[in-house]
């Protein structure tokens, strides 16, 4: 589930920051928080404002609207009460929760909403009731068994929200047709949101009760763990169930994943990351997981650490028999088992490049490496440095044209083949066009020299990519149907390289994708796979058949 990223829980925590945050919350007390209603009567010896029919307290952005409400001027809170003529509404930054009963401390910035229900943007949430407190002060906070470099003082300055018996959907109906209810919800807005006793619903149906928390990123530049049932099949492996999860710490997170083939073969996939200080991570994990060229499964570890600096990113990581599947040409993926011993990369910021409206990058990179697939072989000491830029020129009336290039120059310490220049470019449009999608790529690929690496060596590459897609029309346009095709010619070859088909079906707010990939070029590289997702957020979801792992995108910007 996800950082969504963007994802339909995370954007709970959205709400919960905007209605919560510190700017709002310490308005108060400028000496003009505003009062009005049909009738308002003042207690001198308490200090109480009550507040009758059509009450509204403002506070710069912050404004609560409800039948009947009391001001408390010595503490500067609020209490406001629903009837039958209204709920309690809140308001601030364009943002709205309504409730029954609100209990709001505008000095502490502290609060409680009971019964809260909202929404922003598709985003819609609701629960028993909703408190906000300072961050260090949360159960999840402090059930951290890792403290970490953070400075205390700062934690107890930033807000975090507990919410109560939460559900969250995008789905705007009376009845959803997926929720996800947790017995509690702890947000941190901008990091990450604990859920404990999760359960996830699609329709009426228990689709899964994980027993242990659920921790979803809120920062986009972090992976999300999710907690989601694995099907698949394989031709050399048989049919799999299994499951994918993780859990995070104060500082850090871990992602596990598990599945069991027919065929007798059990797979996994773990992966540790802490931080150490502000910009400083280090990792380690292993996968267990077979290599079908040579019938064999074997233990697979790697580590490292990366350091982040106003955009640039100094990594280092040694890996120990990594799988690799590399799209040689276009339908054609070889397979290596591979050793870094290390591999070290600096990369740039992206910066701007005017002339064409893109972006740019530069990098550099070291590594020993060692080919392991087919026995001992020698290492190689590789030294490279290249540049990317990518953009897109202009858009207009759903056509978009865009560009990727990459230029790489690789040194080897080897006598024979020392170098290896590759000039990769590709350059394509898209086209909406009412119920049809056109998508056309263009990829052309360089080489000069070669070499001493299996998995390192490029080939030259001319490709056609062309993708076209039909939206089958409906009465009810929240059920839909699309059907989307994609052929892949090699110009070099004059050979049709490799067809995929996809068939979508929109069910409200969910969406059931299913795609055949077909090897043209012989080598039964076949396969299909199904994935569920949700319409708004399309890059989180269950893959419930398959994986498509090996599928590129010639389209990507």
């Amino acid at each position: 589930m996800t950082p969504a990223g963007r994802k339909f829980v995370p954007l709970c925590a959205a709400l919960l920051f905007s209605l919560f945050s510190p700017d709002v919350s310490r308005a108060a007390g400028n000496g003009e928080i505003q009062i009005d209603a049909d009738s308002i009567t003042y207690e001198e010896s308490t200090g109480i404002a009550s507040a009758e029919g059509n009450a509204r307290v403002t506070d710069g952005e912050f404004r609560v609207t409800a039948p009947r409400m009391e001001y408390h001027s010595m503490s500067q809170s609020v209490t406001a009460f629903a009837s039958s003529a209204g709920r309690v509404v809140l308001f601030t930054e364009g943002k709205r929760l309504e409730g029954d009963r609100l209990d709001y401390d505008l000095a502490a910035r502290r609060g409680t909403m009971i019964n809260p229900n909202g929404k922003v943007d598709l985003y819609y949430i609701g629960g028993g009731k909703v408190d906000v407190m300072p961050k260090s002060e949360t159960p999840a906070f402090r059930r951290a068994d890792t403290a970490g470099p953070d400075d205390a003082a700062a934690e107890d300055e930033d807000l975090a929200a507990l919410w109560e018996d939460a559900v969250c959907t995008t789905c705007g109906l009376s009845h959803p047709h997926y929720r996800l209810r947790a017995r509690s919800v702890t947000v941190y807005p901008g990091d990450k949101m604990v859920l404990r006793g999760a359960r996830v619903y699609i329709g009426r149906f228990l689709a899964m009760a994980p027993p242990f928390d659920i921790t979803i990123s809120l920062n986009e530049n972090r992976s999300v763990r999710k907690i989601f049932p694995r099907f698949g099949y394989d031709s050399g492996k048989g049919a799999g169930l299994g499951i994918s999860g993780g859990a995070e710490w104060r500082n850090g997170s871990l992602d596990l994943d598990f599945i069991g083939w027919s065929g007798g073969i059990f797979e996994t996939d773990a992966l540790a990351v802490h931080r150490i200080a502000a910009g400083l991570s280090v990792y380690g994990g292993a996968r267990r997981a077979y290599d079908k060229d040579l019938d064999e499964i074997e233990w697979r570890p790697g580590w490292g650490a990366s350091y982040a600096w106003k955009g640039w990113t100094l990594s280092a990581g040694w890996t120990k028999y990594e799988l690799l599947s590399v799209e040689r040409r276009a339908g054609d993926i070889s397979r290596y088992e591979l050793n870094r011993n290390p591999e070290i990369g600096l990369y740039s910021p992206w910066f701007k490049e005017k002339i064409a409206g893109g972006q740019f990058r530069v990098f550099g990179l070291w590594g020993s490496y060692r080919d392991t697939r087919w026995g001992a072989s020698d290492s190689y000491n590789r030294t490279g440095f290249g540049f990317q830029i990518t953009g897109e020129p202009w858009a207009k009336k759903g056509l978009t044209p865009f560009y990727n290039a990459a230029y790489q120059h690789f040194m080897y310490d080897d006598d024979i083949l020392d170098s290896q220049k590759v000039l990769d470019a590709r350059a394509g449009l898209l086209l909406e066009a009412g119920d049809f999608d056109f998508s056309a790529a263009y990829l052309r690929q360089r080489v000069w020299g070669k070499s001493p690496l299996m998995w390192d060596n490029y080939v030259d590459r001319d490709e056609l990519y062309h993708e076209t897609g039909f939206r089958v029309p409906t009465k009810n346009p929240d059920y839909s149907w699309k059907l989307g095709v994609r052929a892949a010619y090699d110009i070099a070859d004059k050979e049709l390289a490799e067809m995929v088909y996809r068939v979508s079906y929109r069910h409200h707010c969910l969406v059931w994708d299913a795609v055949f990939r077909d090897d043209t070029r012989g080598d039964d590289d076949d396969w299909i796979a199904l994935r569920l997702s949700i319409k708004d957020i399309p890059h989180e979801g269950i893959r419930l058949f398959g994986n498509g792992d090996d599928l590129s995108d010639p389209f990507a910007r």
